[in-house]
């Protein structure tokens, strides 16, 4: 706010505290019942809001849960854009190693859960029906993510960025780090553990360079 400015008055104050406790009940009921499953009566119920605030300051169910999704996706991207900057790291001279890096910090961001659980549920369902708050989150966060670690691995290893081997490859490697917290309780139960521990992430991450340093990746630095 510039020091001209007028403070926000107490209805704007009001109506940005209802709109985010809408987005909020948004991603908790939609998380565990679904989009259709979810009714604008439990919405504003969960909200602890009137029923007529979700037309008022959205539109209707729809933009409320496309607004959620672009919270969702505006968070993410901060973290992802947080665990991929290292790739811009002149300091860090062999991109080799700043890719490696990346992925990790990508993991560690994944299995921090430093957001509600239902954020996750939220996300599990919107990408399972592929839908338009998918869209959001995917085209806002997920692909930047994506075109960031193809264009260091394509420049590493002299392919285009479009070479269709190299950026499934790392797709694949994103889609498995996100299965850590996606699909949690397979790798818990393949384990045999009960939670994921401090040595536990070790592990993790030595699978992830582990992935980055094989030929599976299809990475050959040029020569």
């Amino acid at each position: 706010m510039s020091p001209h400015s007028a403070p926000p008055s107490g209805h704007e104050v009001r109506s940005a505290k209802t709109r985010s406790q809408l987005i909020d009940a948004a991603i908790e009921v939609i998380g565990a019942v679904g989009y259709e499953g979810a009714s604008t009566r439990a919405l504003a119920k969960t909200a602890n809001t009137t029923l007529s605030a979700i037309p008022y300051h959205f539109g209707g169910k729809k933009e409320l849960y496309i607004a959620a999704a672009h919270m969702i996706a505006d968070y993410a991207a901060g973290r992802f854009g947080e665990a991929v900057a290292v790739l811009e790291d002149d300091h860090v001279s062999d991109k080799a190693v700043r890719l490696e890096q990346a992925f990790t910090n990508f993991l560690q961001v994944i299995l921090e859960s430093a957001e509600p659980h239902f954020w996750t549920s939220f996300v599990a369902r919107c990408t399972y029906d592929n839908d338009e708050a998918f869209t959001v989150i995917y085209e806002r966060a997920i692909a930047p993510l994506i075109e960031r670690l193809v264009r260091t691995a394509a420049e590493i290893s002299d392919r285009p960025p479009d070479d269709e081997a190299l950026r499934l490859r790392i797709s694949a490697i994103v889609m498995a780090i996100v299965s850590f917290r996606f699909l949690r309780g397979i790798m818990l139960r393949a384990m045999a553990w009960t939670e994921i521990r401090p040595g536990s992430v070790d592990q993790i991450e030595d699978m992830v360079r582990d992935l980055c340093r094989s030929d599976f990746l299809a990475i050959h630095r040029a020569q």
